[in-house]
């Protein structure tokens, strides 16, 4: 699976709010995954913007998708 791709972000919003259920339920896992995420992504001293851009876009098609299932 390709790093920073929407399954690996997908896999990674449910295995958050799976390991963290007796703390938040889905909703609030998932958002304190993406808010985490993007500040992570933010600050990356990453040089290409089009790559962060991509990355924060399969980061919110995953919170999108795993959301809604």
């Amino acid at each position: 699976m390709e790093q920073f791709s929407v399954p690996f972000f997908e896999e990674n919003f449910r295995a958050y709010a799976e390991q963290n259920e007796d703390v938040f339920n889905k909703q609030q896992a998932m958002n304190s995954y993406y808010v985490s995420m993007v500040s992570t992504l933010i600050n990356d001293n990453i040089n290409k913007n089009s790559e962060v851009v991509k990355r924060i876009r399969n980061l919110n098609t995953a919170y999108q998708n795993v959301r809604s299932s």
